[in-house]
């Protein structure tokens, strides 16, 4: 099919990093992408807050040194001199001692440190055989290769193949940090993928916050925000969609749609949806979060970038980012952030808590490793989220992997988002970026 002479009119249901990256992508290729917004800013999950001296990153909070798109796309729209690179040095604690990890010299800190038993390491050759051999499969972009180690929970296969002490103080911790999940409700794909792909020696950030990604992007392109998308229609040979905003109605045909939303919002608007993809969409669950970010008056002297703590050390408290370690910008001078993160169990529990008691609670998850901080508080933020990653169970990676062979590439509505290998911030970007440039494919020549 050739391109329509003033290049196809795409709608983009959804600002967040995929919905952005398409219509980035789509613009590229000389085609009008329309991006629809419901809330009143760009970047969905990636949401920075300044306030007062303080820059809140309230939603996703790091990019990984695994986050290779997003560089090159930070990079690719001039944000190379405001990305700074920073030591990632993690602390687990065993037996209420903080034992410090740097991944700079893993197997160096591995052999040193008391964190783990001598028969726990040499068990741990194990697991490190079974992820070597696994290693091309964990990536962002295809979810085939890891599909066929889709087999077990994280509990079932430490229970079976390692130890008691590496289910506690490895297994679970690794699961439960990035991802607040259980190891119970989360594969061993998921286990492995995560060891690759998050233990790595360094974080990027960007000096004005996370979301300074998708505002750059949003720069460039037509987005339009409070606008609640209602519903959309494939007729075949493009899509009709209909949103308000300002208490005003719309509908309009486009050439082609992108949705992008989460897929409870995306089974509502896109009724359309059948077969394996609405069995995919509708068996999709998330993690939910109550993160807590602490601005404090002065800088705690823990030198550790990022805390993880097994359930047997810490119940409720899953990981623990420090804010002022991360990235440049987000405090003053001498002061201090410390973002403490939950299992999703305490958060679903907690999402509408009044934030007074969700600090106590967190000030006392906290006190172990930075001592008493109540004092030395001088602003909070809480950023709580309902959905924020798909839970990565046992079998989610094979359903992934047979939602991508059933796409249909020549479709006039696409769907991105929550729909790849592993959820996150990369993760949605690449997805993005595919279901850009499969649209812009329909229309070349």
């Amino acid at each position: 099919m050739s391109k329509p002479e003033r290049g196809a009119r795409v709608a983009v249901i959804g600002a967040g990093i995929a919905g952005l990256t398409a219509a980035y992508r789509l613009k590229q290729a000389g085609h009008t992408p329309v991006v629809l917004e419901s809330a009143d800013y760009v970047g969905g999950r990636i949401k920075s807050v300044r306030r007062g001296d303080f820059l809140f990153d309230v939603g996703a909070f790091i990019y990984l040194g695994s986050y290779q798109q997003s560089i090159d796309l930070i990079r690719e729209v001039g944000l190379g001199d405001e990305m700074g690179v920073f030591d990632a040095y993690g602390a687990m604690p065993r037996d209420g001692k903080l034992n410090f990890l740097d991944f700079n010299k893993p197997l160096r800190t591995v052999l040193a440190t008391d964190y783990l038993s001598a028969g726990g390491k040499l068990r741990m050759i194990k697991l490190m055989l079974l992820l070597l051999r696994h290693w091309k499969d964990l990536n962002y972009v295809d979810a085939a290769g890891i599909a066929t180690v889709d087999s077990d929970s994280v509990r079932s296969y430490a229970e079976r193949e390692l130890t008691p002490e590496l289910l506690e103080f490895v297994a679970s911790v690794v699961v439960r940090g990035p991802w607040l999940a259980s190891p119970e409700r989360a594969s061993v794909a998921q286990l492995l993928w995560t060891m690759k792909n998050f233990f790595k020696p360094y974080f990027y950030g960007l000096d004005n916050g996370m979301d300074a990604l998708p505002r750059a992007l949003a720069a460039v392109l037509d987005v339009r925000l409070n606008c609640a998308v209602s519903n959309v229609v494939d007729h075949g040979n493009g899509a009709e969609v209909s949103w308000s905003s300002a208490e005003q109605s719309f509908t309009e045909r486009f050439d082609a749609c992108l949705i992008t939303t989460t897929t409870d919002v995306t089974l509502k608007i896109f009724p359309q949806v059948s077969g394996f993809v609405r069995e995919f969409l509708e068996a999709t669950e998330y993690i939910s979060s109550v993160n807590t970010h602490i601005a404090l008056r002065k800088r705690p002297q823990n030198p550790a970038t990022y805390i993880m703590a097994a359930p047997s050390e810490q119940p409720d408290l899953c990981g623990v980012i420090v804010d002022h370690l991360k990235a440049r910008g987000r405090v003053p001078e001498g002061k201090g952030m410390i973002t403490a993160f939950c299992r999703d169990e305490w958060c679903k529990a907690n999402l509408h808590t009044p934030d007074a008691q969700v600090i106590e609670q967190v000030l006392g998850f906290l006190k172990p490793y930075y001592g008493d901080l109540s004092g030395d508080v001088e602003d909070v933020m809480i950023g709580r989220w309902e959905r924020v990653v798909p839970i990565m169970a046992k079998g989610r990676f094979k359903q992934v992997a047979q939602y991508q062979k059933s796409v249909d590439p020549k479709a006039r509505v696409q769907l991105a988002g929550d729909l790849e290998p592993i959820g996150g911030v990369n993760a949605a970007l690449v997805s993005g970026d595919k279901a850009g440039r499969r649209i812009a494919a329909i229309f070349s020549s």
